[in-house]
């Protein structure tokens, strides 16, 4: 009865990978703007999902994932490079394809598409 409401902290995932949990009273640009910044070494992976109270980073180098979901916060840490790239496949599926970054529309009616790259 006394373990009934502890919260798990960690887990390891099917793929081997660990995720922390966590929980931070801001929105999604506390992360993009002061947390998980390019200049630490992390970029945005977009989704259609994202929202003020949504996003998800990724640390390419050190391996790392960070999800911000209204305040609840999940890193994921992936011992190997071959774990890494199976979780960005897992997410690359569950997410579905990136979402369009920006358009252009010119005078003449033609519509050009921008997309940022996910890591794979």
């Amino acid at each position: 009865m006394e373990n009934e409401h502890k919260r798990e902290i960690f887990r390891i995932n099917e793929r081997g990978n660990i995720y922390l949990f966590g929980f931070m009273h801001r929105d999604r640009y506390f992360f993009d703007f002061e947390l998980c910044t390019r200049e630490k070494g992390w970029r945005q992976y977009d989704t259609d999902q994202d929202a003020p109270y949504f996003g998800v980073w990724v640390h390419e180098e050190k391996r790392l994932i960070m999800t911000y979901t209204e305040g609840d916060i999940t890193l994921t840490v992936c011992g190997s490079e071959d774990s890494y790239h199976e979780e960005l496949a897992n997410m690359s599926r569950f997410y579905g394809e990136a979402p369009r970054a920006f358009a252009m529309i010119f005078e003449d009616g033609r519509v050009v598409e921008g997309y940022d790259p996910r890591p794979v």
